[in-house]
């Protein structure tokens, strides 16, 4: 987070003040809780070459009895551009679709995160609404939010990722 903090508080939401240690550790440990409450699925990917977590991905506040789940990624800045937020958000989808049996995932970019609609695009994501100041930004200004959706795996492009040792 300290590496990556600028790139995160401009777009996400919580990354109105950095977390401390403590703060992280209680986060972690809500995390875990709500993943055995079946309430939220956190992911973190780490570059095998270097041990260190590149992507912070999940399945957020699925809903089970539909069952549909929102989707989201940060990837850490010395690791943008490489391709890990396509790469993780096209498997969960996978996940989701063939061993969860979502019927839905969505997902939303702010006005301007080129980054993460560049993604969306990727993926095929369906277009659902444009919601004019829909969100706003850590410094508390509102935006324009767009929002998608994919209702199956079909069309998504081939992994490419290599599980296991290098």
């Amino acid at each position: 987070k300290e590496e990556s903090w600028d790139s995160f508080s401009a777009w996400l939401t919580w990354a109105h003040e950095k977390p401390t240690l403590e703060k992280d550790e209680e986060n972690v440990r809500r995390g875990y809780a709500r993943f055995v409450l079946r309430e939220d699925i956190w992911l973190v990917g780490i570059d095998k070459a270097t041990g260190m977590p590149v992507i912070w991905t999940g399945l957020h506040n699925p809903v089970w009895d539909i069952p549909a789940a929102g989707i989201g990624y940060m990837v850490r800045k010395s690791a943008q551009g490489r391709g890990f937020a396509t790469e993780s958000t096209n498997a969960l989808l996978r996940f989701a679709f063939n061993a969860l049996g979502m019927k839905r995932v969505a997902i939303a970019h702010a006005e301007g995160n080129e980054a993460s609609a560049a993604v969306i695009r990727k993926l095929g994501f369906h277009f659902e609404a444009f919601e004019k100041y829909g969100t706003y930004l850590p410094d508390r200004r509102a935006v324009n939010k767009f929002s998608y959706a994919r209702f199956d795996a079909d069309g998504l492009p081939d992994l490419a990722v290599k599980w296991g040792p290098p």
